[in-house]
């Protein structure tokens, strides 16, 4: 169930709300047995909250070295699924299948089953029928899912996502120690890099994604300005995009070739493998608040997060090397689950300036700007 989709969300609210309410009744709650041998974990299908999700994977994996830990994933996060340390084993369900998606979790007998998502009933749903020995999930207010778990945990607006998902683990009885919490990371495997002949790279990644999407987006001018600043003898601007964003990324570098500037479109053939690896030999990042952003953050790039309607608090760039931006007049950061956009302005985002970015990146790129990641302050 994604943010993206205004119409399985309204489904998920007004459908999932009372079907789950009503199969909560009659559940009783379970206390957690002596060992957790099979643990299940289940997070939200988007990409950059699966990729946040991958420091508490990692701290479960610390707390629990013996257990077997299933990620539960579904094809849309499925590319930021196979890049995260942690688990031993992935299960591909499809949230729109009930009854396959039932069985299929159901046959793994959980001991434990975390639901990381904080506002969609169908996960909540699926926990609620997956069979596990103890199960434990998100109160997120207004969202009414809450009752079917065996333990609870608030959900808050006023942290980061990554301490929202970590705050899970101490809810189920887990305690990782202090100095063992992991920061969000990625794996991939050797191979060859893409455009290993440039050897100065900037990236940008102006495409958002999901609800609204072009309110999380810039204003191509801006761009261009921004290369301009950042240009030297040789650099080379890549774009990024999914797939579907070709029929706007083939325009867009003709406008920056038109400008004078090198560029080049990429598109990542192997989901987000060769597109880490390009993006570990940027010497920049620039991106907009979507899940490429995450992506660069964690991988150590230079990176710096444009943020308009989505809050830095709860969603900015984490990372050694991250600077999120925001407007300077203090507007914007209105989205805390990411589709709060009734009655808000649209003209956020552009009320960043070149200025603005153009001072991020020049911090990033002298050595005392290196960030302490907000878990490890």
């Amino acid at each position: 169930m994604q943010r993206g989709k205004p119409t399985n969300r309204l489904l998920d609210y007004w459908l999932g709300t009372p079907l789950l309410n009503l199969l909560a009744t009659f559940r009783p709650r379970h206390n957690p047995p002596a060992d957790f041998q099979r643990i299940g974990v289940l997070c939200s299908p988007a990409l950059g909250d699966t990729l946040i999700f991958s420091g508490p994977l990692q701290d479960l994996r610390a707390a629990c070295p013996e257990a077997h830990i299933t990620h539960i994933c579904m094809k849309p996060n499925l590319a930021a699924a196979e890049i995260i340390p942690g688990a031993d084993a992935r299960l591909l369900i499809n949230l729109t299948t009930p009854a396959a998606t039932i069985k299929a979790i159901r046959s793994q007998r959980f001991d434990l089953l975390l639901d990381f998502s904080s506002w969609q009933r169908l996960t909540a749903f699926y926990t609620l029928l997956s069979g596990a020995k103890f199960t434990v999930g998100f109160h997120s207010p207004g969202q009414h899912r809450s009752r079917g778990y065996d333990r609870v945990v608030d959900h808050t607006r006023d942290r980061h996502e990554l301490e929202n998902l970590r705050a899970l683990l101490p809810g189920s009885g887990l305690f990782p120690h202090l100095s063992t919490l992991h920061a969000p990371a990625v794996t991939i495997p050797a191979g060859p890099d893409p455009l290993a002949d440039e050897h100065d790279v900037v990236l940008f990644h102006p495409w958002a994604s999901g609800q609204n999407s072009w309110l999380r987006e810039w204003a191509e001018p801006n761009w261009i300005a921004l290369a301009h600043r950042l240009a030297r003898p040789g650099t080379l601007f890549v774009i990024t995009g999914a797939p579907s964003d070709l029929p706007r990324t083939a325009p867009f570098v003709a406008l920056m070739q038109a400008a004078g500037l090198r560029c080049a479109p990429f598109i990542s053939p192997d989901g987000f493998i060769s597109l880490t690896r390009l993006i570990r030999r940027a010497r920049l990042v620039v991106s907009v608040n979507t899940g490429v952003m995450h992506l660069a953050a964690i991988a150590g790039a230079p990176t710096v997060s444009l943020n308009g309607p989505t809050a830095e608090h709860r969603w900015g760039a984490r990372g050694l090397h991250a600077a999120n931006v925001q407007p300077a007049d203090g507007s914007g950061g209105y989205l805390h689950l990411g589709f709060e956009f009734n009655g808000q302005p649209e003209d956020i985002i552009n009320r960043i300036t070149v200025d603005q970015v153009a001072a991020a990146c020049a911090a990033l790129e002298t050595p005392e700007s290196a960030q302490i990641p907000e878990a490890a302050r």
